[in-house]
């Protein structure tokens, strides 16, 4: 039998949610046109919020579909195509700031360096790792709903009580998603209950302590929510491709959530993505047979392995495993590493929730490759493998898609240099700390380096990690104390507030893609930092029913740039 005959389960994609409905009747009722199949075709996922709908195709079908003028994309579920999901991670406080940490007193020490930022001289662990003292903010995330998509935090460390001596409720809410199943048309999952029980994550604890704990985080006050990315949801509740569903669920919390009664609204929301598509893990050189860099196509199959890398590397095609000293031969086995891979599908729904008000970070990778915006020169560029074409500039979902928050890591050193692993270049909208972080883990068994008993309850851990999964939560945990003071922050406003109050002052060792792969590239030179919005002390202003104030634009401030105006506007 012709496979490409025997029906598939296809994600069409549509441009406008609007135009569903006419869609939907055009493909499952007889009769075809030049871009329906002449057939009632069986839907077999039918998404109420959701501009996806997974229908069962032919490849023939399927091509025949993507050329109708209302869809966006038409293509086979990533569990088809072989990309999956995975983590990226290889009121005042006191501590030890470590970039090398080995202390139990030793904290997170993005929040000092991002905190201090506006001084001119920073500390790394080619000189001095340490700092000391104090650092202080006036916001802590009070009234704010951070989701962390992510495996499963431990829900009881003593870093998501209210207080940080470890006493008071816990910040973290088991919250059953599946609730919503109905209303979602999700008739598999109406009674079913969100279940937590498949066990606990050092990767999500981790990032949770960095967004909202009350000693290694940043938003020490906020709503902690948690949902996984990959896999079968809930434990076990009969769902599969959750990451394609999930941001429904996502859209209806944040749309349908009461009103705080403490404030008169509802809770903003900001998700933290420290996970990612990918295409494969790894790829030996020798099966690349082609690249093609800005619109010109060089064939490598004939290249030895040693002439291949250089090729590649010259073509911003990252090769960072082996040959990479003098020590280690040049052919002993070097690979492409964690090849970026981007989900139309996927992209969609976050563009959805975007624009119905969440605001959402995502973790630019750890994989070491250039990625680059839309339209950009090098977004279009490519591999091929195995005969197959590989994209290698769009970076993954959903840390590229557009509008979200792109975040990449700065390492340790003294330089700031990017962290060799942290994918770079245009796409990334701010840099953050994100080497040796110090945060919560899942427990005695972390894995993580430098554990270290948490000392208001032994049975808890606090250890550190590197990836841009550690820099991701940075952005969103500051974020979650900016939204306690403008609480109608739009996403959009959100980019805004870190680009103005971002420095200028990361380190650049060149554009080149070689090892040590510390080089800055195209990158957005942003090294985020807390901006104090109104004193520490004294009369809060501004008050919270005011926007941010951008300090170039007309008309999205109080005072506004022209005198003559000085009505107040709500944002």
């Amino acid at each position: 039998m012709d496979n490409t005959q025997t029906p598939k389960e296809y994600i069409v994609t549509l441009r406008d949610i609007n135009e569903s409905d006419q869609f939907y009747n055009d493909m499952e009722t007889s009769g075809g046109t030049s871009t329906i199949p002449d057939r009632e075709v069986n839907c077999c996922c039918r998404r109420t919020i959701s501009r996806n709908t997974h229908y069962m195709l032919t490849d023939e079908e399927a091509q025949q579909i993507k050329s109708d003028g209302r869809v966006l994309e038409c293509e086979l579920t990533p569990e088809q195509l072989g990309i999956f999901p995975i983590e990226y991670w290889d009121a005042a406080q006191d501590g030890n700031w470590d970039k090398t940490p080995d202390g139990a007193a030793d904290k997170n020490w993005a929040l000092k360096r991002c905190i201090d930022a506006q001084q001119t001289t920073s500390w790394g662990d080619n000189g001095t790792s340490q700092q000391t003292g104090s650092v202080n903010t006036t916001s802590s995330g009070y009234n704010v709903d951070v989701i962390i998509c992510d495996a499963h935090i431990n829900f009881g460390h003593p870093e998501f009580r209210e207080n940080p001596d470890g006493t008071g409720n816990l910040r973290t809410v088991e919250f059953n998603w599946f609730q919503y199943s109905d209303a979602l048309g999700y008739a598999n999952l109406t009674n079913a209950t969100y279940s937590y029980a498949g066990g606990t994550s050092s990767h999500g604890t981790h990032v949770a302590g960095t967004v909202a704990g009350n000693t290694q985080g940043w938003a020490r006050n906020a709503n902690i929510y948690n949902m996984e990315f990959e896999g079968t949801a809930g434990g076990g509740n009969g769902t599969t491709s959750w990451a394609m569903i999930l941001w429904d669920y996502v859209r209806h919390f944040h749309n349908n959530k009461p009103i705080n009664a403490a404030t008169g609204r509802r809770n903003p929301t900001i998700m933290n993505n420290s996970w990612g598509y990918m295409q494969f893990t790894s790829e030996h050189v020798s099966n690349v047979t082609s690249v093609n860099y800005r619109g010109n196509s060089t064939d490598l199959s004939n290249y030895p392995n040693n002439i291949k890398r250089m090729q590649l590397e010259s073509k911003r095609v990252p090769v960072p495993a082996g040959g990479l000293s003098a020590s280690v031969p040049v052919d002993d086995g070097t690979y492409l590493f964690y090849m970026p891979a981007r989900v139309a599908a996927v992209d969609g729904d976050i563009q959805d929730a975007i624009n119905d008000g969440v605001i959402v970070v995502g973790a630019a990778g750890n994989s070491y490759w250039p990625i680059d915006v839309s339209g950009g020169q090098d977004y279009d560029n490519t591999v091929t493998i195995s005969s197959s074409n590989k994209d290698v500039g769009k970076g993954s979902s959903p840390g590229s898609a557009d509008d979200v928050i792109c975040v990449g890591s700065i390492g340790t050193d003294t330089a700031e240099y990017k962290s060799d692993f942290s994918n770079f270049s245009e796409r990334i909208d701010v840099w953050a700390p994100g080497s040796n972080i110090m945060s919560s883990v899942k427990n005695s068994s972390s894995g993580y380096d430098n554990q270290q008993q948490d000392s208001r309850d032994s049975s808890y851990y606090n250890a550190s990690s590197s990836g841009t999964s550690m820099a991701s939560p940075q952005i969103t945990g500051l974020l979650a104390c900016a939204l306690e003071q403008w609480p109608n922050m739009t996403p959009s406003e959100a980019l805004e507030f870190l680009k103005e109050s971002s420095k200028v002052q990361v380190g650049s060792s060149g554009g080149v893609v070689t090892h040590p792969y510390e080089a800055f590239g195209d990158s957005n030179n942003r090294y985020v930092s807390y901006h104090y919005k109104r004193p520490q002390s004294g009369t809060l202003f501004p008050h919270d029913n005011h926007g941010n104030r951008v300090s170039s634009t007309n008309g999205v401030k109080y005072p506004r740039v022209n005198s003559v105006v000085t009505k107040t506007m709500d944002l």
